[in-house]
């Protein structure tokens, strides 16, 4: 466990077990057919392809490599790929949201980074400015709402 600012921990193992659930059902869907969305974590096959350990892994290989995809959603989780890591996430959009949605902020920071690991850090931000100020925020391409995102990350998490 990593620990969060005011000690509030994420832990990594149910933080990938309730991305799971959101984005793979725990394994059933590996293959999103609308994006590039792959595995158990949905991780972007756009994102990584060009990485050295992807050298020769087809989108379908990566679909099966479960050792391959723990690696890069650890590295998601720990260092970032393509942009801060999900724990900077959390703590960074806690600490810029929080305050500004006061007794909006339901949130808990696994809650957030799995937020941040669906949307982007930015389509994350634009979420919690919508929640602030009231107004429509859309998910683009066929996606659930994040509060939907939500409802499957923590039905997973409580498996």
């Amino acid at each position: 466990m990593r620990p969060l600012r005011n000690g509030d921990p994420i832990d990594p193992e149910k933080l990938k077990k309730g991305i799971s659930w959101s984005e793979s059902r725990g394994g059933k869907y590996m293959i999103n057919p609308t994006s590039s969305a792959t595995g158990l974590y949905g991780q972007l096959y756009s994102e990584v392809d060009e990485f050295p350990e992807m050298q020769g892994v087809s989108r379908d290989s990566l679909a099966r490599d479960f050792k391959l995809q723990e690696m890069l959603m650890d590295m998601r989780i720990n260092e970032g790929i393509g942009g801060p890591s999900l724990y900077k996430n959390a703590v960074d959009l806690e600490r810029e949201y929080k305050p500004q949605l006061s007794d909006k902020w339901t949130f808990r920071p696994d809650e957030v980074a799995a937020l941040s690991h669906f949307l982007g850090r930015q389509g994350a931000r634009n979420y919690f400015a919508a929640l602030r100020d009231g107004t429509e925020f859309t998910v683009p391409g066929q996606n659930k709402t994040p509060e939907d995102y939500l409802i499957l990350y923590n039905e997973g998490v409580n498996r």
